[in-house]
């Protein structure tokens, strides 16, 4: 089905890159009008064309999701825009590696401030104009890892944990609104965030393999991966699907 999305506005913060980069490429292409909200300008070539060569279609607005006055900006630029927002996507996220006993009190508050409290300043600007329009949807995105647990990344694993539960209670709690809220758990995807790790360790390709072999199909994801997840999610097919967490990983979880 084409114009799958025809009629949506979306707000889409981590979107320079990786996950969002890819989620803001498949939404325009079914239809939608997109602010693609970072802090940094898109590092992806196609989607730096696309805002290039369709500005009615999708914009970029700087972004610091840990600012809630920057957030509130990149949504009242799709409400200027375009009138409304019907959907958000939550891909900004960082990594961050560091056992519960060994990991510093800035280093936890850094990784939550954007995984966390990211998706909460999201949430909190655009389900009011969701509820405006009629309706819409919220997709979050987590993690494996915020489902299964792992050594050596405590604060991660904790915050994309929070991102889990706190999707379910937006669902509830806006459900008799017509806003759907569903969370997304990836699993090893190819994103520049994933490379960035590979490449800081002392040995990049047994690091690969080992992310690799966590994978039961034995290969990783790539961004439109979620992407196509993100774009099911935000459509009118998933009308009756909400509070949902749905692990597009491979298998991952499912060990």
């Amino acid at each position: 089905m084409a114009n799958r999305l025809e009629g949506k506005v979306a707000v889409i913060t981590g979107g320079a890159s990786g996950i969002g980069a890819a989620t803001a490429r498949l939404f325009v292409a079914e239809g939608a009008k997109v602010i693609v909200a970072d802090r940094q300008p898109p590092l992806d070539k196609e989607l730096a064309a696309l805002i290039a060569d369709a500005p009615d279609d999708v914009k970029f607005v700087q972004t610091d999701v840990t600012q809630e006055d920057q957030v509130k900006a990149a949504v009242d630029a799709a409400v200027s825009a375009w009138g409304k927002v019907t959907s958000a996507v939550a891909c900004a996220g960082v990594p961050g590696q560091g056992s519960d006993i060994d990991l510093s009190e800035a280093e936890w508050d850094r990784i939550f401030a954007v995984n966390a409290k990211g998706v909460f300043f999201l949430t909190k600007h655009t389900v009011p104009e969701m509820i405006k329009a009629g309706g819409g949807s919220v997709t979050n995105i987590s993690s494996a890892y915020g489902i299964v647990g792992a050594p050596g990344y405590a604060a991660y694993c904790g915050s994309k944990g929070a991102v889990r539960t706190f999707t379910k209670s937006t669902a509830i709690e806006h459900a008799m609104q017509g806003v759907r809220a569903n969370s997304i758990h990836p699993g090893v995807i190819e994103t520049p965030m994933v490379q960035d790790i590979f490449d800081r360790s002392e040995d990049p390709e047994a690091t690969r393999a080992a992310y690799t072999a966590q994978q039961p199909n034995g290969f990783n994801g790539a961004p439109e991966d979620i992407g196509w997840g993100c774009v099911y999610l935000a459509s009118d097919e998933a009308r009756f699907v909400s509070g949902v967490e749905l692990p597009i990983d491979g298998g991952l979880v499912a060990r």
